[in-house]
């Protein structure tokens, strides 16, 4: 009798579950492409609802329905809720020093240009909690002698709020960094909080790095051109169009002997675009 009892209860706690409906999906999505520029496909309904279920199923919001929260998304004035349902949809994984080859390239190409260009500036965009853009840092502090003495910057941008102030503490927990990054380099840009179990960057690593809200799909607001430009695993939330549109973009705000680095995984196959793949998923502006 306690065991069917049981069963019961359980079956009516899933029952009772909020589900999104297909409209309800569309509203969402629909919202989420004319904010960010980033289409989300039917077989991502999943996803959506798993991420934003979060959110629904919290007392601290305490809305009644995906649709509830569609209707206040849509009224709210300060933002807020926009910047959650942004931080929800878009994934932020990333490590320090991912895809190594791509960061000996980068070296390469400070090696061989420092001493040549008036100024030097790397773009990271979709930079997360901000390993990329500190991974650059490290990069140019181990290739470039006597570099405070040059103009030399890296742009980290990104369309979620919390990740940009997450990357801006550069603290990282001992978990993230485990096995990622050489000893000799930990103990040389890192200090460790034995308490905390946090590892923080050194302040020569950080003073290079600026962090910057930006949404793709806007106007770019550079007033100098780029050398290296990375934009992995990003252009995979967006259309045909959108990454089109970005891609010339960025070509337009690369130096003439620039770089584009995109994920390893990543492709421009029925994408037009002005680039020439170099290796790696690096393409060279030409």
């Amino acid at each position: 009798m306690i065991l069917y009892s049981l069963i019961i209860i359980k079956a009516m706690s899933v029952d009772n579950e909020l589900k999104l409906t297909q409209h309800e999906f569309r509203k969402l999505t629909a919202y989420f492409y004319n904010q960010t520029g980033i289409l989300l496909k039917d077989h991502k309904k999943y996803l959506v609802e798993h991420r934003l279920g979060r959110i629904i199923g919290n007392k601290k919001w305490n809305f009644k329905s995906y649709d509830d929260f569609y209707q206040k998304l849509v009224t709210d004035k300060a933002g807020e809720l926009k910047a959650l349902l942004i931080q929800a949809l878009t994934t932020n994984w990333t490590f320090f020093f991912r895809d190594d080859i791509q960061f000996n390239f980068v070296a390469d190409y400070l090696k061989a240009n420092y001493d040549k260009e008036d100024y030097l500036r790397l773009w990271s965009a979709g930079c997360a909690t901000g390993e990329e853009a500190y991974s650059l840092s490290i990069v140019a502090l181990e290739t470039i002698p006597r570099i405070n003495q040059l103009d030399f910057r890296i742009l980290a941008t990104d369309i979620s709020l919390p990740v940009l102030q997450t990357a801006m503490t550069a603290k990282y927990h001992y978990t993230k960094i485990k096995g990622n990054i050489p000893d000799k380099i930990l103990k040389k840009y890192f200090i460790f909080d034995k308490i905390k179990k946090d590892f923080i960057l050194k302040n020569e690593v950080k003073s290079m790095v600026y962090f910057r809200y930006l949404n793709l799909m806007d106007n770019f607001p550079f007033q100098k051109k780029y050398d290296l430009v990375f934009i992995r695993n990003v252009l995979i939330y967006f259309g045909k169009k959108e990454k089109e549109h970005i891609l010339n973009k960025i070509y337009n705000i690369l130096k003439d002997k620039g770089f584009l680095f995109l994920g390893l995984s990543e492709s421009l196959v029925d994408v037009s675009h002005q680039f020439k793949l170099v290796k790696n998923s690096i393409y060279a502006k030409q």
